[in-house]
Formats: C-alpha cells, sequence, structure tokens
C-alpha cells in the first residue's frame, strides 16, 4: 500500500501488509491491515500476498491479467498469493479501501482447523484449496451481502472506536477468512433450484457467470449484448441468461441499465457535462429514451435530480 501513488489518510494500520526482499520478491512476516483513504490512488506492476479487498468509498479498478475488476461498496476482492495488478481509482475519485494480506502459515492452519473441525466450515470446498499456497480463489469479485457488511463494519469499529488491548486481532483476522467462505458457499445455494448436483459443477458455474459479471461491471458503458456475454461465460446463451438472473437476482440488461444510471447519477452530481454528454457517456444513444429511463429508475428527469441533489449539498455545506 505504501508503494502506491497519490495523497493517502491512513486511519489505521496494523501488522505486515507487504515487502520487498533482496531479490525482489514479496513476502511478509505477520498477517496485516489498513484502512486508508487516497486521492489519486493509482500504482503498477504491484504484487500481493492473499489478500482480501474491501472498498469503503468510491471505485478501485483492479487491471489482472488484462481483465478490469471494480471493487467498491456492493463488491469485494479476494487476490491470491502471488498477483501481480495495477491499480487505479475511477474517474480519479477518493477511495476508501480495508485491505487485510495473510500470513502463509495463517492460511494453512485456518485451512487445516476448518476442514477437520465441528463446524466442517470448508466441506466440499476442495476446489478452493491448495496445497502449496493454502486457499486458491477464481479470480473474479464477490458480492457484498448483508454478513460481509456486519463484517466489515465490527472490523471497522474494532479498530476505530477500541483501545489496541481490547481488540482480538487474531480472531478478526479468522472472521474475515471465514466471512470470505460462507460468502461462497452462500451463493451456491443460488444453484439449488437449477438441477445441478456435482458441486463442482455448481463452483465453475459460478466462476463463468462472475467473469461475465465483472465482464459487464468493466464495460456496461458499451453496446453490449446477450451473445457476446454468454460467449465471455463460455455458456450457451438461454442457459448463461437463466442461470445469471437465478443467481444474482437480476438480468444482465437489467444490470447494464442499472450501472449506466448510476454512472449518470455521478456525472450529474460530480461534472459539468450536458444531458446530452452524459447519454453518450454512459452508453444510451437517444437523449429522450435515456431521460425516460433515468426518470422510471430514479424518480426524476436528469436536470431535475442534478438540480435536487446540488440544492441538497449546498443546505448541508
Amino acid at each position: 500500500m505504501i508503494a502506491y501513488n497519490g495523497q493517502h489518510t491512513i486511519h489505521n494500520m496494523g501488522g505486515q501488509l507487504y515487502w520487498r526482499n533482496n531479490e525482489g520478491g514479496m513476502e511478509g512476516i505477520n498477517n496485516g491491515f489498513a484502512l486508508f483513504s487516497s486521492e489519486n490512488l493509482q500504482a503498477t506492476s504491484q504484487k500481493t500476498r492473499f489478500s482480501v479487498r474491501l472498498g469503503l468509498k468510491g471505485i478501485q479498478n483492479y487491471r489482472v491479467n488484462g481483465e478490469t475488476l471494480k471493487v467498491n461498496e456492493n463488491q469485494f476482492l479476494v487476490m491470491n498469493k502471488g498477483t501481480e495488478y495495477d491499480i487505479q481509482a475511477e474517474d480519479g475519485q477518493e477511495t476508501t479501501m480495508l485491505a487485510f494480506c495473510f500470513n502463509e502459515s495463517f492460511l494453512s492452519d485456518f485451512v487445516t482447523t476448518s476442514s477437520h473441525g465441528h463446524g466442517q466450515l470448508l466441506d466440499h470446498f476442495e476446489h478452493y484449496l491448495d496445497e502449496e499456497n493454502g486457499m486458491e480463489f477464481p479470480l473474479h469479485t464477490m458480492l457484498v451481502d448483508d454478513h460481509v457488511q456486519a463484517m466489515v463494519q465490527q472490523v471497522v469499529n474494532a479498530k476505530m472506536m477500541l483501545n489496541p488491548e481490547e481488540v482480538d486481532d487474531y480472531q478478526l483476522f479468522n472472521s474475515v477468512l471465514e466471512m470470505v467462505v460462507k460468502n461462497c458457499k452462500g451463493t451456491l445455494h443460488s444453484f439449488q433450484g437449477q438441477d445441478i448436483v456435482k458441486q463442482s459443477t455448481k463452483l465453475e458455474l459460478y466462476k463463468r457467470l462472475s467473469i461475465a459479471r465483472d465482464y459487464i461491471q468493466a464495460h456496461f458503458t458499451e453496446d453490449l449484448n446477450l451473445s457476446e456475454l454468454s460467449r465471455v461465460a463460455c455458456l450457451s446463451p438461454y442457459h448463461f441468461h437463466r442461470a445469471f438472473k437465478s443467481t444474482f437476482k437480476i438480468t444482465p440488461k437489467k444490470l447494464v441499465t442499472h450501472l449506466r444510471i448510476e454512472r449518470a447519477k455521478w456525472l450529474l452530481i460530480n461534472r459539468k457535462y450536458s444531458v446530452q454528454m452524459i447519454c453518450q457517456e454512459v452508453g444510451f444513444r437517444d437523449v429522450s429514451s435515456f431521460t425516460r429511463l433515468f426518470a422510471s429508475y430514479v424518480g426524476s428527469t436528469p436536470s431535475v435530480y442534478r438540480s435536487i441533489i446540488k440544492n441538497e449539498l449546498r443546505e448541508t455545506a
């Protein structure tokens, strides 16, 4: 994190995130965490230990293997040991991140204990276990559900409001890993009604759908269609559409529209672009259609929405 460019405000930090050894490799001795805000966040050619990245404000764009993965308040990212990446805040906006990096022996102990413990936390998760790295997750973002939000709030409260002697760091890091695994297991329940029996098949389908969802997140301003998205997921269009809706509770087309509207809202507040320019910026071709759709989602036209929000900001200033 220290290697990232930009201006950083460190709200809290402990342990070790990572450090570079004499041979240029990335190593770390202890578990480490950082809660920090950044302006103009960017960095290239970074390398991480096993880590969990959560966004509390703004959007962080991670570039990994030629793909863009977005971390924000609605989705987080698990990065495996040795993952190389570039990172940049979207539109240069201020971002706040909560990041955890894990000691390899801690991971190994977690896997061993959880696999044979009373709770059987990792039952049927052999596809996420790796003999060398302890845990190995497919590279895609995960959705922030109520359980994840509660865990994040717990960590923030513990680190920001309690004295160090009142906080059990070991338990906090353990809770983060449990959160990741439970999040994955919870998502797999979406496949219960899809006539899928084998756990390995569920995991593979979830991986493909998540890759397509990340693709939508990175390209929603472009002219996406079902055929293209199903090819990204390596599924037939019918299978992809049905499984995507069942898993994420939204159709691909509606997700694209939702992302475009949210982007338009941000531009209306943070840029002096005309409605016509914003319409084109977010991927719509016709201003009148964009205006009607925006109003159906938000409850007011783009121009009225901009005026309302700016008046509210002036009143609270």
